[in-house]
Order: structure tokens, then sequence, then C-alpha cells
């Protein structure tokens, strides 16, 4: 039974629990977890030669272990280790991470084939981490009436360390492409942040004592898979996020014709990580009133316009006078940061709460796996498109198809609608 308005939760039913959400998304592929991520795109383009299209390819393919999430929650939800669903896989998910962090700092040499395989692998680590972390999420959170504030509190660690990654990455990402600083410090010195997330799993993550979990898990799932509602929602978040990616492409056209450093492109990622901060604070005191289908409509045609703003870099005028253009560039990023933190929260309480308790990993994994599998095939689509239709093109296709979702709006099950 969830606890009524009048009983709040004593600090020390959730605070543990905040502390380790705060934790593992801080420590992980979206926040301190990407340091590395501008270096090895450096890497594969300068000293590895991948061609944009390639890259995009490179990028989808190590996504794929955020498609199958659903099967780490059945594994998480269904297989206790030692009588724990949670805490033991957080654990061992965090371990594998740092392995795989330390095999890339003692390589010999770098090529497409083992970084492709290292960082699968290595995203399949947090990918698992992350749903083990959500289930937690679900079930504690339901159980004190706070999926929201915990999920606030998991965003607000992300876009922290997203501000600091993306001013240390850029910095990072000129010093390794200088041959000032090693790869292989780079990643040895990366594996210390799973270490860390596996420490503070295992020290304060406390399961709830309840009475065979994994079987009332089974139960909701074989009921969870019936409700049309899911589904539903399943296919809005995959549409939401399944457009033609230009991020790789318009990482070339940013570093070889804007001329962007490294260290701008880790400028531009802290001031995204700084709007995005703010949005969350906004979405938790006056987004979260506004009703969801009319949020959403807005955001919708917001996120088309966004896309469209990236017109500005290709202007001539604005090329020609490289102060602007980054002064530009700065302020899109803010907005575009800011907007899509708050449509992404509204989507992820919305998932939480159509999620059983018990199987809350593997329901809230399967519908960020449909929401990842967008985002994968927005990157394969774009690096089958970019040779046929160029860059310019690509960016209209993205905008056109992201209209697509409009079609669904109506159909989204929304509780009190």
């Amino acid at each position: 039974m969830l606890p009524s308005i009048s009983q709040k939760p004593r600090i020390s039913e959730w605070l543990p629990l905040a502390t380790v959400f705060a934790t593992v998304y801080f420590f992980s592929m979206n926040g301190l977890g990407a340091l590395p991520s501008l270096a090895i795109n450096f890497l594969l383009k300068d000293r590895i030669g991948l061609t944009p299209a390639q890259l995009s390819y490179f990028q989808a393919v190590t996504l794929i272990a955020w498609i199958v999430k659903p099967l780490w929650g059945m594994i998480s939800d269904l297989c206790p280790i030692l009588g724990s669903r949670r805490r033991s896989y957080l654990v061992l998910t965090s371990l594998f991470a740092a392995v795989s962090w330390l095999v890339l700092s003692v390589a010999p040499s770098y090529t497409a084939g083992l970084l492709l395989t290292v960082m699968t692998l290595i995203t399949l680590a947090y990918a698992f981490q992350d749903v083990v972390s959500d289930g937690l999420m679900v079930e504690s959170g339901q159980r004190l009436d706070m999926t929201g504030q915990f999920q606030s509190i998991q965003w607000t660690a992300v876009y922290i360390a997203m501000i600091i990654t993306s001013f240390a990455g850029g910095i990072i990402a000129d010093l390794a492409k200088a041959g000032s600083l090693s790869y292989r410090l780079i990643f040895a010195g990366t594996s210390l942040f799973p270490m860390l997330t596996a420490v503070v799993s295992a020290w304060f993550v406390r399961e709830p004592a309840e009475n065979q979990p994994e079987r009332m898990a089974g139960l909701s799932l074989r009921n969870i898979f019936r409700r049309k509602g899911i589904w539903i929602l399943s296919f809005f978040l995959f549409l939401w996020n399944f457009s033609p990616s230009f991020g790789a492409p318009f990482f070339y056209y940013a570093v070889d014709t804007l001329k962007f450093t490294g260290s701008f492109l880790g400028i531009l990622q802290a001031v995204a990580g700084v709007g995005a901060l703010l949005g969350s604070v906004l979405y938790g005191f006056f987004f979260a009133r506004i009703p969801l289908k009319k949020f959403l409509f807005a955001a919708i045609l917001l996120g088309v316009a966004a896309t469209l703003s990236y017109y500005i870099y290709f202007a001539p005028g604005l090329i020609a006078i490289p102060g602007l253009l980054k002064g530009l560039a700065l302020t899109l990023n803010f907005l575009l940061g800011m907007a899509s933190s708050v449509i992404f929260l509204a989507l992820l309480n919305l998932a939480a709460k159509a999620s059983p308790r018990f199987a809350g990993g593997t329901v809230f994994a399967l519908l960020m796996s449909f929401y990842n599998l967008g985002q994968m095939g927005s990157s394969a689509l774009g690096g089958f498109l970019l040779p046929l239709v160029g860059l310019q093109p690509l960016i209209a296709i993205s905008a056109a198809v992201s209209l697509l979702v409009l079609f669904l709006l109506p159909y989204l099950p929304v509780p009190g609608d």
C-alpha cells in the first residue's frame, strides 16, 4: 500500500535509495561514464579513419545492449542472486564495466573492431545497471509514492555530471588528439567510476523483505503484456525518437567546416547540460501540472523547430563571422537542452507509473528499449541516407519524420484522461 499524503516517507527510508540513484546515474554513460566519448570520436575519425557513415553505424551497433533491456529486466526481476534482485546485479554490472575499461587501458593498439567490441560490452554493462536501478526506482518509488522525486534525483545527477563531463571531455579530447594525453590513461581513469558505483551499491542498497517477489513479478508480466496501453506507449516512445540522425555527420561538419575545436564542442555540451538541469527543475515546479497531451503536442512542434534550427550553421554570412556563429550555437544548445529534458522527464514519469511494482525492471526497460530502438534506428538510417541525399536534406527529412508521432498522440494512455 502506498503511503497517504499525511504519511510522508522517513528520511531513513528514501535517503539511502536517493544516494544510490544519484551515484548510478552520475557515473553512468549519460554522466561521467561518457567522459572519453568525444576523445573516442576523434580517435575513430582521425587515427582509424572512419567516415561519417561508418561512425554512424559504429554508434548504432553500440546501442544494441540498450535495445534488449527487457532481457536484463527479466533476469533481474525473476532470477535473484543469493536472495537479491537489485544489489547483487548493481555490484556485478559495475565491476564488469570497470574491468572492460581496464581492458582498453592495457590494449597494445586500437582498431575499429577492438573498440566496437569492448565499447559494446561496456554499454551492455551500463544498460544492465540502468535497468536494475530503474527496477529499484519503480519498486521503491511506488511503495513510497516517490517515483517522480527519485527520477528527478536521477536526472539532476546526470545533468550535473553532463556539465562536468562536457567541459572536461572537450579538454581531454584536445589533449588526446595532440598526443599530450594517452588514451590508455583516459580509459584507466574512467574505470574508477563504476568501481565507486559498486561500492555505493553494496553499502546502501537494502532491499525490502517481500514474499516471493519473483513470483509476483511473473504474475505481473503475464498481465501487463495484455494491456493495449503499454504497447501504444511503447510505439509512441519508439516513433518519438526515430528520425534519420545527423549527429555523427554534423560532428564531422562542425570540426572540418566550422572549425569547432574539441574544447568548444565540450562547452556546447556543457551549456546543453545547464539547460537540461534548468529544464528538470522547471518540469518539477511547473510543466508537470500541464495536461500531458497538450504539453506533448506543443513539445513535438518545438522539437521539429529545434531540428530545423540547425540550418543556421549553413548560412554563408554566419560562417564568415565565427564569433556570432558560436554565440548562436551556445544559445541554441542551451534551449535545446532545456526542452529535451522537460519532454524526456514527462515521458519517463508516465512510463514509471505504467509499470507494475514487482516487474518494474522488465516493463520500464521494455518501454525505454523502444525509445532506444528509435535512437539506434535513427543513427543507422542517418548513416544510410547521408551519402544519398547529403547533410542538409537529411535535416529536413529528420524534422518531417518527427511529425509522424502526432498521429499516435490521441491514443496515448494518460492517467486521468
